[in-house]
């Protein structure tokens, strides 16, 4: 059976530049007093979330709400259970010149088990905020229990760094050995060297960092959005598509940014990294209004398809956004469906990531309904998206389940794994994929290569079991040995079988007189459908018809010729012995 991944994307509102006093804080703060937290960067990395940069505020003397920067690394257990109101939240302190930037690049190399960052972001609007460093490669090694070391990679003195410029609002996220950035901008708070610039620059092309060698390329995105530069828009990495995995991009806006320069979700732009090739595909369905800011995450299922689910709240100009919007972006359909959603976590500035099962996490957000839009290249935080309502979240953390499509202030370290929605198994039963959906060309072959993670086949037996045996309960080395020897036995006792009837059989046909070495006739009637072995087999959700094929007509069978000695099982004087039994990790 085929496995799926799916996305959750979130979509913000934006806020109103403001100047706001703060000082530097861990970013630990009790439940009992937090408020907000906002414009940082996520990832899972073992059994461990690592959350780097950002912002949050929190409530000081007489319930004055004080906003701050986050100069450290958070981590949350992911191999235990917890609320969102009693996790424990670890902090790690970063040495001198370590990357103190709010929309931090924060890309892991899951192949090595590191993190690399310094090369995106922007320092915190917060008045006391530090000078952004110059721009550097940096690395954090996690330790295995939430903690890790920061150290500096590639210096800014490296030649590497004469033609880079650290950007902001680009389209970024790491997959495989790169972390990609398209786009963006560079501002008066990006780095020392623009630290003057009085308008926001743009940013053209795409700058890779290969994580193994640890150096950048920048090449033309000419093929992006009629080759106008983005920002405020979302990339993700599709690992099970395409021989190296497939880059989605996907909303924001053209620069500069505002309503008018909008990037519709019915346009989704996908790049193939290692042949450079990029495709437009047209998604239909429920498309959702324009918006910017948003994030992603995956997770695999168990149906052959790929869904990107959206939690969002739509741009409009000179409006306050009251509500909240859940879509669903499916794969290979392309096509948009809405989901039957309670709005009521009105939010923007956040991040999302799978963290198993069918959980998804959502990870903070400041306040969308005070926000003011303005006609700006970015959009800085206000006053109130950080003090006028504490999350309704706590700790700013929400798990939504993509089965059931709800809600929950609780993580399981042990869940399920992820099953489809009814509201997308309702749409593939209906709509059955043909390929026809794909309106890039090149796309089509690309999706025809998949890289899901695969499941032992299942075995179909019409005597009742006694009992179920999980996967998560541990290997059992005598039932592995025994499985072994019994086959053993089984095939020892099939050959004797098939040697006692060959034998009946030729005694009967001497008999009979009839003795022939001609081929008994074989039927080229097939009565399961045959498969061309060099052809590749796409399985969508929907159906549960199972492929199978026989032996090419040029394969034919013959009996031993009678001139032919019998053959009698070879003598062997091996005395018996038990088998070795070794425990099986999975």
């Amino acid at each position: 059976m085929a496995w799926c991944r799916l996305v959750i994307l979130t979509f913000p509102g934006y806020g109103a530049a403001t100047n706001i006093e703060s000082r530097q804080a861990p970013g630990v703060i009790s439940n009992q007093i937090f408020v907000r937290r906002a414009w940082h960067a996520s990832a899972v990395a073992g059994k461990y979330l690592y959350i780097d940069g950002g912002e949050f505020s929190y409530k000081s003397g007489n319930d004055e709400i004080t906003p701050q920067y986050s100069s450290t690394t958070l981590s949350i257990d992911l191999s235990q259970d917890w609320t969102n109101d009693s996790v424990v939240i670890r902090s790690t302190s970063k040495p001198q010149g370590a990357p103190i930037l709010t929309q931090p690049a924060f890309a892991y190399d899951e192949s090595n088990d590191i993190f690399y960052s310094g090369w995106a972001g922007r320092a915190s609007s917060f008045a006391n905020t530090p000078e952004p460093p110059p721009v550097a490669l940096w690395s954090f090694k996690p330790d295995g229990t939430g903690g890790g070391t920061w150290n500096r990679e590639v210096d800014n003195t490296d030649p590497a760094f004469d033609d880079l410029t650290r950007s902001v609002n680009g389209y970024q996220t790491y997959g495989g050995d790169r972390a990609l950035v398209l786009g963006g901008m560079s501002t008066s708070q990006t780095s020392p060297a623009t630290s003057q610039i009085e308008d926001d620059v743009k940013l053209p092309g795409l700058v890779q960092l290969n994580m193994a060698t640890k150096t950048f390329t920048n090449s033309s995105a000419r093929a992006f959005n009629n080759g106008q530069v983005g920002v405020q828009g979302q990339m993700h990495y599709v690992p099970a598509f395409g021989p190296n995995g497939i880059f989605l991009m996907m909303g924001g806006s053209s620069f500069p940014a505002d309503e008018n320069n909008l990037i519709s979700l019915g346009n989704i732009w996908a790049y193939e990294p290692v042949t450079d090739q990029w495709f437009n595909q047209t998604a239909t369905g429920n498309i959702p209004q324009k918006r910017k800011d948003f994030c992603t995450a995956g997770v695999n299922s168990t149906n052959g398809t790929y869904e990107m689910q959206a939690f969002s709240v739509p741009t409009v100009a000179a409006m306050a956004v009251p509500y909240d919007e859940i879509f669903i972006l499916t794969l290979p359909a392309f096509r948009w469906l809405k989901v039957d959603y309670p709005p009521q976590h009105p939010r923007h500035g956040h991040t999302c990531n799978a963290v198993g099962g069918s959980q998804i996490l959502s990870v903070g957000g400041a306040d969308s309904n005070p926000r003011e839009y303005i006609d700006a290249y970015y959009d800085a935080i206000e006053t109130s998206t950080f003090s006028t309502t504490v999350d309704p979240f706590a700790q700013g953390l929400g798990v939504f389940d993509m089965t059931t499509l709800k809600w929950a202030d609780h993580y399981s370290a042990s869940a399920p794994p992820y099953e489809q929605s009814n509201l997308v198994k309702t749409f593939y039963s209906t709509n059955p994929q043909d390929g026809s959906q794909f309106s890039a060309p090149g796309l089509r072959t690309l999706f025809q290569t998949t890289n899901f993670p695969q499941t032992p086949p299942a075995v179909s037996d019409p005597s009742p079991t006694p009992s179920a045996v999980s996967p998560s309960s541990g290997s059992n080395t005598g039932a592995i040995a025994g499985g072994v020897a019994g086959g053993v036995v089984g095939a020892a006792l099939l050959a004797g079988l098939a040697y006692f009837l060959y034998r009946r059989r030729r005694r009967s046909y001497s008999k009979a007189g009839e003795g022939s070495n001609t081929p008994e006739p074989q039927s080229n009637e097939h009565s399961l459908q045959e498969i061309d072995g060099n052809s590749p087999i796409e399985v969508y959700g929907g159906s549960s018809a199972k492929v199978h094929s026989e032996l090419p007509h040029e394969h034919k069978f013959t009996e031993v010729e009678g001139t032919n000695p019998r053959q009698e099982l070879g003598y062997d004087d091996t005395r018996p012995f038990e088998m070795e039994t070794r425990e099986v990790k999975r």
